[in-house]
């Protein structure tokens, strides 16, 4: 398991050696992942770009009236204690506690947690759920994309060859939010999701009505994925046991997930419905108990 390791000590320098080296240079953030499969022999590499000594890429910084940005080495430990991030995206603070045992989370960065695209990465749905956008950095420049468009497959993204993940921006959300993240799984820690949900919902004045609400599915097809028809059952409506059964029904049909050791189609499709009927109760009663317009 031989390979030539790069070890930029900045940005630049890093996307300097990412311009020269293109695709045969492989990123490693964390390595909770990276390290495994090149162990595995499931990945191979002959030159291994570290950016762990790349300092300006571990914040959590919040900007008022604007959001909260994370630079893709920010930790799932970091985030998950965040005061920012519980405060205001709850979800996301409990995808990242959900992420293997204390060290993994410790280790392990919410950047290469996207990178990897594995469809059951814990951070996807929170932040599609957001919105989120990424920044993604070469030599010639920068660009925005939204994170619906960075996943094209298992293990693939629309990285170029000499780019890498910069940062992630999470806009600032408007109104009385509620939100949780359920991931279902054999064990608490080291286990990676069977089915994956998250789920948030909007108020605006009355504790009634949903202003909006958003369904993000993880381990349940190609790519994490928004169930947007489970989402408009429950858009502008008083929230009733009914619709919930309906918005977890409809969601279940959105998915497309696979039978694999860990478990059956069958057996996804149900815990979808399952995970959606206590997520959305949850998520309301969080929204309901925002009582302070603004970021919540």
């Amino acid at each position: 398991m031989g390979f030539e390791l790069l070890q930029p000590r900045s940005l630049a320098e890093a996307l300097e050696m990412k311009k020269s080296y293109g695709e045969e240079a492989k990123v490693l953030a964390g390595g909770t992942d990276f390290l495994v499969l090149l162990k595995d022999q499931k990945l191979k590499a002959e030159v291994v770009m570290s950016l762990r000594g790349i300092r300006e890429l571990n914040f959590i910084r919040h900007e008022e009236g604007k959001g909260v940005t994370l630079g893709a080495l920010a930790t799932h430990g970091a985030v998950a204690a965040s005061a920012i991030i519980r405060q205001r995206f709850p979800d996301l603070a409990e995808a990242c506690a959900q992420v293997g045992a204390v060290q993994v989370q410790n280790l392990g960065t919410v950047g290469g947690n996207l990178c990897n695209a594995s469809p059951a990465a814990d951070a996807a749905p929170p932040l599609l759920l957001m919105d989120a956008s990424l920044i993604l950095a070469s030599a010639r420049g920068e660009r925005r994309i939204s994170i619906h468009d960075f996943f094209q497959g298992p293990r693939r993204t629309v990285l170029q060859a000499d780019e890498i993940l910069k940062e992630i921006f999470i806009p600032q959300i408007p109104g009385r939010r509620g939100a949780t993240y359920l991931k279902l799984g054999r064990r608490k820690a080291m286990e990676i999701a069977i089915v994956g949900i998250g789920v948030a919902i909007h108020l605006n004045g009355s504790d009634q009505v949903v202003s909006d609400c958003r369904i993000a599915l993880g381990s349940v097809a190609p790519t994490p994925l928004r169930a947007r028809h489970g989402e408009e059952i429950l858009r502008n409506q008083e929230i009733r046991d009914e619709l919930i059964e309906e918005a977890a029904e409809v969601a279940a049909e959105e998915a497309s997930p696979i039978s694999d050791v860990r478990a059956s189609r069958e057996y996804r499709l149900d815990m979808i419905r399952v995970l959606c009927r206590r997520a959305i109760p949850a998520a309301l009663a969080s929204a309901r108990g925002n009582k302070v317009e603004g970021l919540s």
